[in-house]
């Protein structure tokens, strides 16, 4: 039975949450017929068009598409057998008018001779703008009529249009219905179009009035207007929705009809002996109101057509995502200059060598800052071989702090200096006694014997402001650095052992040395995240981008599969990245002349796995997310907790056991750890703690990308 009809919709139940859409829906169209489907906005019209093209599923009932069930074998959707223009434009504004027109006639798989023609006969037909027109410059009529044109050019056997005529000249519109009722007689093309323009359907052969969620009537215009003794259809309208609110709707095919306007009866039964109305009475059908029980019947486990992934569809997909991006100026200029700056800024902020950070001196000893001399001819003065005569030896100090992160300030108290803490003027201050260098002799000849008044007042005391302990604990390592060089030299002088003034403890290095900047520590962390999260802010906007235009799902329902839209999106953003990657270890190894030990082959891989990881972590984001700033919510909500959790800003071996083993399963943590290894150890691939970085990058792609393209079915 369901082979006798293009679409056979039967009690179909759609809900959205607790509202219900489609209430036992049902609706037949006869093959090589026009079907008009009338209704005020929100009815469920879309909805309805949406569930017969597959795009949604539905909560009860059954649909029938050209015999088969949509997404099953034989149904005509997906594939070339429908053709779809939705209620939105779902083109690519960057497209000109022929590349629309030759992009849907390359996913039907149509020739490109044959689409040259089919694309002329309908320029002249839809009076379409010029060729090289792009999309987004043309105006809301326009693109219409290119969206229609792409619907109409693989002369499909069923024609689904969702408001095809809104916006469009009046004579155009006849044009188009014209052209609609010659396909139907010539090529028995089946029709289903709805339209805000009631009247116009008069050359449909049925049409269904739609209101809340059912059908009024299903009816051919001539025989509603018969039974309902109106001139005008929209009066029907106003008819069967004033009584569907009265709760009075019942089957004309058994019930005589009352006119409300002339109080006529008109005997349904008798109109439906005739041989003109025989064929369609059994098709009218209207709504018992709210009597009606919603269905039980279980929502059906449908089997999804199994579509290879085809050549000539990939193509038309890569051509589409290459000119999107080519095409938008602003986009290419930012993809390919962001991790430039990007990378340019971290190596020009992050690690640097402090500078001038004021530190308040206090000299009770010298009260001046002009040390010319630290023994009466300049020079230590030894006697006994063990000890010296110094003068001036906290002026001589002095001197060691001339380095380019302290910048001096003078104070004559200490009260003084400490007030200039408090308001933060200074970040701490350094005091030394008066007497301080007999005193330091004193402590240096009586060593254990010392008194401790002596021992105290022979020591440079600092007072530290540490509410930035970054500055504080930089400034705290450093002036014990200078005290020791200060005081090697005074011990040389003196003619002491070679290092007895050095700390008792021998340091010696593997890997890098002392002086290495904190910047080197965070290179393989700032690569790794800056390709991460371009990835997937890249990925996650595109996709979004395509599914709000539409472009997606007309796609899927021309016959594209999920996985063809998500591997052709991936392998241009993969393609870019191939430069971002080059980019950024340009600037860090050859601007910046940062050192690595590894090859730069494998640095090069494994920082290009992490964008890739991170567009197949964007697509996903893109499939649960509902519009751009959901996404971009997302994303960057994600960003401090991964950055906090990798290492890169505070070692793992600081957080709680358990936090930690979390932190070693997140995308870039143990990746970062390997890049360092490459970068500083120079391991090659063959050590398990650089392999580990490379396959849970491969691992977190693949668990992203598989989860995506799961939740896109699902969705559906």
């Amino acid at each position: 039975m369901h082979d006798n009809y293009a679409v056979f919709v039967d009690n179909v139940v759609k809900n959205y949450g607790n509202r219900e859409v489609l209430k036992q829906l049902c609706m037949k169209v006869e093959r090589g017929t026009i079907y008009g489907l009338l209704g005020a906005s929100g009815c469920g019209k879309t909805t309805l068009l949406s569930c017969i093209v597959g795009r949604k599923n539905i909560d009860g009932g059954e649909i029938w598409v050209l015999g088969g069930k949509p997404g099953e074998p034989g149904s005509g959707v997906p594939g070339p057998r429908v053709g779809y223009m939705p209620q939105d434009i779902a083109l690519v504004g960057e497209f000109t008018v022929k590349d629309a027109i030759y992009y849907f006639g390359r996913i039907f798989g149509m020739d490109e001779s044959l689409i040259a023609k089919r694309y002329r006969s309908l320029q002249t037909l839809l009076e379409l703008p010029p060729d090289d027109r792009f999309l987004k410059n043309c105006s809301g009529g326009q693109q219409r009529r290119v969206s229609l044109a792409a619907s109409l050019v693989h002369k499909p056997e069923l024609l689904i249009m969702d408001e095809p005529t809104v916006g469009v000249d009046p004579v155009l519109r006849d044009g188009i219905w014209n052209h609609l009722v010659d396909i139907t007689r010539k090529e028995n093309t089946s029709v289903i179009i709805t339209t805000h323009y009631i009247e116009e359907c008069r050359q449909a052969n049925k049409i269904g009035l739609m209101r809340e969620g059912r059908l009024l009537a299903e009816e051919s215009p001539g025989r509603l207007l018969t039974i309902f003794n109106t001139t005008t259809l929209e009066e029907v309208f106003l008819i069967l929705s004033r009584r569907q609110e009265e709760g009075r709707l019942t089957d004309v095919a058994s019930l005589p009809i009352a006119d409300d306007q002339n109080n006529t009866i008109v005997d349904a039964t008798h109109l439906a002996g005739s041989t003109a109305s025989v064929a369609t009475v059994s098709t009218f059908e209207i709504s018992t109101g709210s009597t009606d029980v919603l269905t039980t019947k279980p929502k059906e486990n449908r089997c999804k057509t199994k579509n290879s992934m085809s050549t000539n569809r990939m193509k038309a997909l890569l051509d589409k995502n290459w000119k999107q991006f080519y095409r938008n100026i602003t986009g290419v200029v930012f993809l390919l200059t962001f991790p430039i700056i990007q990378t340019s800024i971290f190596m020009s902020t992050v690690g640097g060598n402090i500078r001038d950070i004021k530190l308040g001196i206090v000299n009770d000893e010298s009260m001046t800052t002009a040390c010319p001399n630290f023994s009466p001819n300049g020079t230590a003065v030894p006697y006994d071989f063990s000890s010296c005569h110094f003068y001036n030896m906290s002026c001589r100090f002095l001197t060691y702090l001339d380095h380019p992160m302290i910048h001096k300030v003078p104070y004559d108290t200490v009260e003084e200096a400490t007030e200039a803490v408090t308001h933060g003027h200074i970040v701490g201050v350094l005091y030394m006694s008066e007497n301080f260098t007999g005193l330091a002799e004193e402590r240096i000849e009586k060593g254990k014997d010392i008194d401790p008044v002596v021992l105290d007042l022979s020591q440079i005391k600092v007072w530290m402001d540490m509410s930035n302990r970054q500055i504080g604990a930089t400034l705290q390592v450093k002036l014990v650095d200078l005290y020791i060089n200060f005081q090697n030299d005074l011990f040389n002088d003196c003619k002491f052992i070679p290092g007895l003034a050095d700390l008792p403890i021998d340091i010696d290095y593997y890997y890098g040395d002392q002086d290495e900047p904190y910047t080197v520590f965070m290179i393989p962390g700032s690569l790794i995240t800056i390709m991460f999260f371009m990835g997937a802010m890249m990925t996650s906007q595109i996709i979004i981008m395509d599914r709000h235009e539409g472009v997606w799902d007309r796609s899927i329902v021309a016959g594209v599969t999920s996985m063809e839209i998500t591997v052709t999106h991936l392998m241009l953003q993969a393609s870019i990245a191939i430069f971002q990657t080059v980019e950024m270890l340009i600037v860090v190894f050859a601007i910046y002349q940062q050192t690595y030990s590894g090859s730069i082959l494998l640095i090069y891989l494994m920082v290009y796995l992490q964008g890739i990881c991170g567009m197949c972590y964007g697509f996903w984001v893109s499939v649960i997310s509902t519009d751009h700033s959901m996404a971009n919510i997302i994303v960057t909500g994600a960003f401090l907790p991964m950055m906090m959790l990798s290492g890169m800003m505070w070692p793992t071996e600081g957080m709680p056991f358990a936090l930690r083993m979390v932190a070693k399963c997140l995308p870039f943590t143990v990746a970062i750890e390997s890049l360092r290894n490459v970068t500083k150890k120079g391991w090659s691939l063959d050590n398990f703690e650089v392999y580990d970085g490379l396959a849970i990058s491969v691992l977190w792609a693949i668990f992203f990308g598989s989860l995506s393209l799961y939740l896109v079915k699902k969705k559906r």
